[in-house]
């Protein structure tokens, strides 16, 4: 892809793109800009590719395709401070602030929930096109979004919903997991850190497995738990408790 891209937006997830992008190979040129200019600065010291930009507006009158991911307060500001200049270069737009009109401003844009594993290029993106993008346009953003993990193409009305899965996926999964190793560490007088990276390496190695055989949970349970042994109780447990903790998580985070 030569497509010259640029990030409105350095935080979390921005400067997640960034690292994502920049170890992708791309060749086409990438522009950044942040409101806390020493921030932007941290964020390009870790990669001699990516080219900051004094303003909003210079990433804009740069870049063929711009991610607007910043706070909402500050995308509808940069939107409208910048009308003009975007309905004059008509840049493709992608935000991941759901809701902001973005069709005020402009025919091409798009909506994503992106997560923060895009710098290991694992990231998992629920995306959704405007009704008048392109066919060739809906290609340019898969592709840069892909560059950096795989992408689902959702109905916009349920982005909201997947999100809990893949956006806010990485802080509970890992917290699930750091939990448990916690748990055992604390019970047992073990080395915490030394549980926590056992866990950490046994569900890398469980995923890898599960992709590479195709294989879901219950096949796994298949290879691992005896009859009557630990693993088969541990599971038995899982199943009976979890759906209902996992109902009311889903229903304090609004997802439900």
């Amino acid at each position: 892809m030569n497509t010259r891209i640029g990030i409105i937006g350095l935080g979390r997830l921005g400067s997640a793109l960034a690292r994502g992008i920049d170890r992708s190979g791309h060749t086409g040129g990438l522009y950044a800009c942040n409101r806390t200019a020493s921030k932007a600065q941290t964020v390009a010291a870790q990669m001699p590719t990516l080219r900051l930009c004094s303003s909003a507006a210079e990433v804009l009158r740069q870049c063929e395709l711009v991610f607007l991911w910043t706070k909402p307060p500050d995308a509808l500001q940069i939107l409208e401070t910048n009308m003009d200049l975007i309905r004059q270069r008509r840049p493709l737009l992608v935000t991941c602030v759901i809701g902001i009109p973005l069709v005020r401003f402009t025919d091409r844009w798009a909506e994503c929930l992106p997560n923060v594993n895009m710098p290991v290029r694992k990231g998992v993106t629920a995306l959704s096109y405007a009704p008048t993008l392109s066919e060739p346009d809906r290609r340019l953003v898969f592709d840069a979004l892909a560059s950096v993990g795989s992408v689902h193409v959702l109905p916009p009305e349920e982005i909201a919903f997947y999100s809990a899965l893949c956006s806010c996926g990485p802080a509970l999964y890992a917290t699930m997991l750091e939990l448990l190793a916690d748990l055992m560490a604390a019970r047992r007088g073990y080395d915490r850190d030394l549980c926590r990276r056992m866990v950490r390496e046994t569900m890398l190695g469980t995923l890898l497995l599960q992709e590479s055989d195709g294989a879901d949970a219950s096949e796994v349970v298949n290879r691992v738990a005896h009859p009557g042994g630990p693993s088969e109780a541990g599971v038995s447990h899982l199943r009976s408790t979890l759906p209902a903790l996992y109902e009311a998580m889903l229903q304090k985070m609004q997802k439900w």
